[in-house]
């Protein structure tokens, strides 16, 4: 469906998340007043609009986890070379009684937030010696579930501090994944997701705003403010709902409940054992 501007929707920017992923998923946020979140950098005044606050979040190497999950797997290549086999099988390798007992915690190359961790690393749970396409997306899935639940829990830890989100604008390669990763992202915060018209070229587009910003000064006249321009240079975008599915939903919390589980587990895991460790090269 389409999303049209409305005139105050410059007030409501706070409320707002902006996701961009693609290699990495950043995660920014905006607010009135400072307001400051444990691992998560800022606040940045007048970043981007006069008298506003910017915070900024993130994800490690989403992408490349989502690329490493894929082609370390033996059946990557069988999967590759053959495509419509993969197809056939997802529904199979998406319905919630295959998906509910895997769970992957999705850090390897560290956490940046919400708890700063770059000592972080990967774990899974349910793994057999499956071999076969099924296994290959039914670990895909997992990957792309870590990512929703991470983002779960950056948005909660954001609102815990102050912030006030209560939807989310993605953009970035990402966003081509609607029918899955958009829609798990969704469901598993339980807020709509705004898409851009123009997912496949958001870099080049933000500058081009930028541009027009900053020759709108330079022949002496009173520059344009920048919130008219995004507006002026803007398309309706597309939005993606929260599943209503109450079985997928009781299933991503109780998957989400894990995965809070899997992350303190790890941590709790590598201090035992730093301990016993203490004083030894």
């Amino acid at each position: 469906m389409g999303i049209q501007a409305t005139p105050d929707d410059r007030e409501h920017v706070v409320n707002r998340l902006a996701v961009v992923a693609g290699t990495s998923t950043y995660h920014p946020a905006m607010s009135h007043d400072e307001v400051f979140v444990p691992g998560v950098c800022g606040p940045y005044r007048d970043v981007l609009l006069p008298d506003a606050f910017m915070a900024e979040g993130g994800q490690s190497a989403t992408g490349e986890m989502i690329r490493h999950v894929l082609e370390s797997h033996p059946s990557y290549q069988t999967a590759k070379e053959a495509a419509d086999q993969a197809d056939a099988r997802r529904e199979q390798a998406s319905s919630i009684p295959y998906i509910a007992r895997y769970f992957f915690y999705g850090d390897l190359w560290g956490n940046r937030s919400p708890i700063a961790d770059a000592r972080m690393t990967g774990a899974a749970i349910g793994l057999r010696s499956d071999k076969s396409i099924d296994s290959l997306a039914l670990h895909y899935y997992g990957a792309l579930e870590f990512i929703a639940l991470q983002t779960r829990q950056i948005v909660e830890t954001m609102n815990e501090h102050g912030h006030q989100i209560t939807c989310i604008s993605m953009s970035g390669s990402q966003t081509q994944n609607d029918d899955l990763l958009v829609g798990l992202i969704a469901s598993a915060c339980n807020i709509p997701i705004v898409v851009p018209e123009y997912e496949h070229a958001a870099v080049c587009h933000g500058a081009a705003m930028l541009g027009v910003k900053a020759a709108s000064g330079s022949d002496g006249g009173e520059p344009k403010d920048l919130w008219s321009i995004m507006g002026e240079m803007s398309r309706p975008g597309r939005c993606v709902q929260p599943s209503t599915d109450m079985d997928e939903q009781r299933l991503l919390q109780v998957k989400y409940e894990v995965f809070l589980d899997m992350c303190i587990k790890q941590r709790e895991y590598r201090s035992l054992v730093d301990g016993r460790l203490k004083g030894r090269a």
